[in-house]
């Protein structure tokens, strides 16, 4: 499947990368399907506002020229908008367990760091990585310098909407972090809830390596191990103190996917930079992980576990 086509793209970035969402909301709807008061004014404002947001994303990201919409390009374009409009005003929805789920998306108040840490922290180490490997292979900062400037700042603002609410972030922490962990919490330590949410996150994109949307194939896959797992227990530290704000996760996630979309890694480094990588997320989640003393399991009162 070319991913180079508006219709593929949005088809398989959008649609197929909510299924974790999905899954999360519908298992929440089945598992207590009290209604409760909401105030359907409120809901319907936020719900038309995300939609025409993201539809304008979709949109600018992909370029598409009004004279080129099909009736299939517009009816994705439609949906796309109105999956991302729909999780991100379902936390004012009224159905309980679904509201408390997605009512994380709006726990803004966490302290100025876990802002800093969700959306600097994955960057600074990929320019850090990119920075040292351009310099140990004896290239010229010239060579990176103009995609690090300002100059760029309009295209990486549209990719950040776009890719937030499209290609992963958003629709994906609804499920993993959304309702995965706190449950793998109230059963185990930090520590063990982690690590089998990494390895079902990784698993999760095996097709992708499979059918060559994501290069390196098998070995891709492999690779994705090394970066998944280390960084799944930065999701797990950010997440247990900003009070399991989904928030702050989507932003971490969005800063991963974000960044790796812009920024360029010419190919004679590429080897290099992806070990430096991996080798400092790596380090970063041995030292959160024996900060936070993840093998202890969590009180049940905690706001990252469960509360059944």
């Amino acid at each position: 499947m070319p991913i180079d086509d508006p219709v593929n793209c949005i088809l398989l970035m959008g649609i197929g990368g909510s299924g974790p969402a999905f899954a999360a909301i519908i298992l929440s709807r089945v598992l207590n399907p009290t209604i409760v008061k909401t105030d359907t004014r409120k809901y319907l404002a936020v719900f038309l506002s995300a939609a025409v947001v993201t539809a304008a994303l979709i949109i600018m990201y992909l370029g598409i020229h009004p004279a080129s919409f099909s009736l299939t390009l517009l009816l994705l374009v439609v949906i796309n908008a109105a999956i991302a409009a729909y999780i991100i005003s379902g936390g004012l929805c009224g159905r309980e367990e679904i509201r408390n789920m997605l009512g994380r998306l709006y726990i803004w108040k966490t302290g100025w760091r876990w802002y800093a840490m969700a959306v600097v922290f994955i960057p600074a180490v990929m320019i850090f990585s990119l920075v040292a490997c351009t310099l140990y292979a004896g290239l010229s900062l010239n060579e990176i310098i103009p995609q690090l400037s300002l100059g760029v700042a309009s295209s990486v603002i549209i990719t950040l909407g776009y890719v937030t609410l499209l290609r992963g972030p958003l629709r994906e922490e609804i499920g993993w972090r959304g309702f995965a962990l706190p449950r793998l919490q109230y059963l185990y330590s930090p520590l063990v809830g982690t690590l089998i949410l990494g390895i079902l996150w990784t698993v999760w994109h095996l097709p992708l390596h499979l059918n060559g949307i994501y290069p390196g194939g098998m070995d891709g896959f492999v690779e994705r191990f090394y970066f998944n797992i280390g960084v799944t227990f930065l999701f797990t530290w950010i997440y247990n103190h900003s009070r399991g704000s989904l928030l702050m996760t989507t932003l971490f996630h969005t800063s991963i996917n974000t960044t790796s979309t812009v920024l360029f890694i010419p190919g004679v480094i590429g080897v290099p930079y992806s070990i430096l990588f991996y080798i400092l997320i790596n380090i970063s989640a041995i030292a959160v992980i024996v900060k936070d003393r993840m093998w202890r399991k969590l009180p049940e009162d905690h706001e990252g576990v469960y509360a059944y």
